[in-house]
């Protein structure tokens, strides 16, 4: 995207921040077991690797990533998948710890996988989506995130045209795996985007009715140490809304 020249002072500190993203595509269509997608049945082999959450109950199937469907990324497994749960409840599991599975390898052969998922009936009602959908991917460059703490130390002090062509160049909603995040209200203490990287985001999508609260998203941050040792199981997730 073109820097305008009201900011083109910030030109080469913008250029510095560019990251590759892969923007997220939803499609009303069934999927295989491997294949990536919101909601529906993840990819299972054995019903009983399934997680539960806290309370006991099935959690919440979000998402799965199939990673070799994606434009590679930095730091991210060329291939394998990539499943979200986050805890049965009405708060979308706002307040318990979500699960994502590596799953290294997977097969092919649905005659030996599970088709259907029988706990879904048991929490589609809080689900943040009306419709499971088919995800492809395209993939993007992304300037610093507009609310991420290095841009709001970096603008503190810039016009307020300025602000507003920053804003709308470096603006990261959207559904999307890797760049930056885009926090509706602030970001969480921990986050900066050195030390963080974006897994998942899921934000506002007419198409399958994806909406946390009152025009929220969810997002999904690993350690960059983590993700590089293939290390998912202290993924940090939040969401906000207005």
């Amino acid at each position: 995207m073109e820097i305008p020249q009201i900011i083109k002072q910030y030109e080469d500190y913008l250029k510095s921040t560019i990251r590759p993203s892969n923007r997220i595509i939803f499609t009303v269509e069934d999927t295989k077991p491997w294949e990536s997608k919101l909601g529906g049945c993840p990819y299972l082999e054995d019903l009983k690797q399934y997680p539960m959450g806290e309370s006991g109950k099935p959690m919440m199937f979000m998402a799965q990533i199939n990673l070799g469907e994606m434009p590679p990324l930095p730091d991210f497994p060329r291939e394998g998948l990539l499943q979200f749960y986050v805890e049965n409840d009405d708060c979308f599991g706002l307040d318990s710890l979500c699960v994502v599975k590596y799953i290294p390898q997977y097969i092919t052969d649905e005659a030996a996988l599970v088709r259907e998922n029988p706990y879904y009936k048991d929490y589609e009602e809080n689900l943040p989506f009306t419709k499971n959908c088919r995800i492809t991917f395209e993939q993007e460059e992304k300037y610093v995130g507009s609310n991420c703490p290095e841009f709001e130390e970096r603008f503190d002090d810039v016009s307020e045209e300025e602000m507003d062509a920053l804003y709308d160049l470096c603006e990261a909603s959207g559904s999307r795996v890797g760049g930056y995040p885009y926090f509706v209200q602030y970001a969480p203490a921990y986050y900066n985007s050195q030390d963080y990287v974006l897994l998942l985001q899921l934000d506002v999508d007419g198409t399958s009715g994806l909406m946390f609260g009152d025009a929220g998203n969810c997002n999904f941050l690993i350690s960059r140490e983590d993700l590089l040792a293939g290390n998912f199981s202290e993924v940090e997730y939040d969401w906000q809304c207005c």
